[in-house]
């Protein structure tokens, strides 16, 4: 009986479970995602190297910006104003650290200058 084959074994596990806990995790982030795109104030978002990957509706109307115009591009250099960028680093920075940050006010471009 070398090398052939005398039977086979099968092992079976419920997911059930898991996916419903797969599909409920998929609905939430649908749900922040659709928030973040219908909420009424500027939501941007950016990665460790500061490039945006999140601009929302509001963002796009108040500013003249689209989404695509800004995806990836670096959000101090790009958008905000020369008197802000120090301190937008400073609190972006701290963000991504993990520390938690106050409001503060922004002076971002307008499209138009």
């Amino acid at each position: 009986a070398q090398g052939k084959v005398l039977g086979v074994v099968g092992v079976g596990q419920d997911i059930t479970s898991l996916n419903s806990a797969m599909h409920e995790s998929k609905r939430i982030a649908e749900d922040v995602t659709r928030l973040i795109e219908t909420a009424n104030a500027p939501i941007f978002g950016i990665d460790t190297e500061g490039k945006v990957t999140e601009w929302n509706a509001k963002a796009s109307s108040l500013l003249g910006f689209g989404k695509c115009e800004t995806m990836g591009k670096h959000l101090v250099s790009n958008f905000i104003t020369d008197e802000f960028k120090e301190s937008v680093n400073k609190v972006l920075s701290a963000a991504l650290s993990g520390t938690d940050t106050a409001d503060f006010q922004v002076s971002l471009y307008t499209k138009d200058g």
